[in-house]
């Protein structure tokens, strides 16, 4: 067996906890070489450690995403890693995650996201396994072209649909609806689906913003209104159902929406498609009807994540803006 050569991006997170001084854990205080130090990796990896960041994922911004981006892009294209590894906290992994999924190619280089709900000086803590399945993950031929990937409790998941489903457990994401890719079973891996996946978006210096609105029952328009006020570059309509908003919105977005802001509506369900099932004030086809694009399969997180790239790449077209969150089996 060939060796492989696999790259681990610490970026911080519960994954790189110490203790602090007053009973709490300070996140990102690890740094990657003292988490790898416990793993017993076998000959057939050699692993190298870069920090990239060390901050809890509440704190992971726009600049941030593009810095490991481009660091992963620097690796790829330069031959430089057979796999790469991504340690990141959990509450903004699937962001990251999505970004990446969105402007890497790994055809030749798994890259594997992956992070811990428990600090690793904790009882029972998943850090160490879930940092070593991500490494037997990054360096398997099986992983390759299958996109962007989080490893966790063993599974590995679509960047594209894997969701944080609990802030504790062990089993913390999962694709609702979907489930996961393969298992990563005593170091090795077994693939039993293939994801959809969107074409690859060029990486940008730096990304817009893009704000998201979320809609529930009773929701007052003046916060829409204000948010519109504000100036973003884009919007995303968190929807409710088939991705419906109060009829109450619907002036707001109209004038919005003619004056050129681009609004993209999803549902804020677990799954599920957009739809225009229904005709009434405030319906997906009324939405559709004043120039907003529906995204399906996609939360509203991710939404705003891919609208921003193509905000930044100067694609404001409907027709091409729609285009660019369809789904296809092969990434062109």
């Amino acid at each position: 067996m060939l060796m492989k050569k696999i790259i681990l991006l610490s970026t911080g997170g519960t994954i790189a906890s110490a203790p602090g001084e007053d009973g709490r854990n300070v996140s990102g205080a690890l740094p990657g070489e003292a988490l790898v130090h416990a793993l017993q990796l076998g000959p057939e990896v050699a692993l190298e450690v870069q920090s990239v960041l060390q901050k809890p994922s509440n704190a992971i911004s726009l600049d941030d995403w593009a810095l490991i981006g481009r660091t992963c892009d620097e690796l790829i294209a330069g031959g430089l890693a057979d796999g790469i590894v991504i340690t990141h906290g959990t509450d903004t992994l699937e962001d990251t995650a999505y970004y990446l999924e969105c402007v890497l190619d790994t055809r030749r280089v798994p890259v594997i996201v992956t992070g811990s709900q428990r600090v690793p000086h904790a009882l029972g803590s998943d850090a160490y396994a879930n940092l070593r399945r991500a490494i037997e993950a990054a360096a398997a031929d099986e992983c390759r072209g299958m996109g962007v990937m989080v490893a966790f409790n063993e599974s590995l998941y679509s960047a594209s649909f894997v969701r944080k489903v609990s802030s504790f457990r062990l089993d913390g994401f999962d694709a609702p609806g979907l489930g996961c890719l393969g298992f990563i079973d005593n170091g090795r891996v077994s693939m039993l689906q293939r994801p959809m996946r969107q074409r690859q978006l060029q990486q940008a210096g730096s990304l817009p913003r893009v704000d998201i609105v979320p809609v529930y029952a009773g929701a007052s328009v003046e916060l829409l209104a204000a948010v519109v006020a504000s100036g973003p570059a884009g919007l995303v309509i968190d929807g409710v159902g088939r991705g419906h908003v109060p009829p109450s919105w619907m002036p707001v977005l109209r004038t919005a929406l003619d004056k050129g802001l681009t609004v993209l509506v999803c549902s804020s369900t677990l799954h599920g498609a957009t739809h225009q099932s229904y005709q009434f004030p405030g319906s997906l086809h009324d939405l559709e009807d004043a120039g907003a694009v529906a995204v399906s399969h996609l939360s509203a997180r991710k939404t705003r994540i891919r609208l921003a790239l193509l905000l930044a790449d100067g694609i404001r077209a409907t027709g091409a803006v729609r285009q660019a969150f369809d789904w296809q089996q092969d990434r062109c």
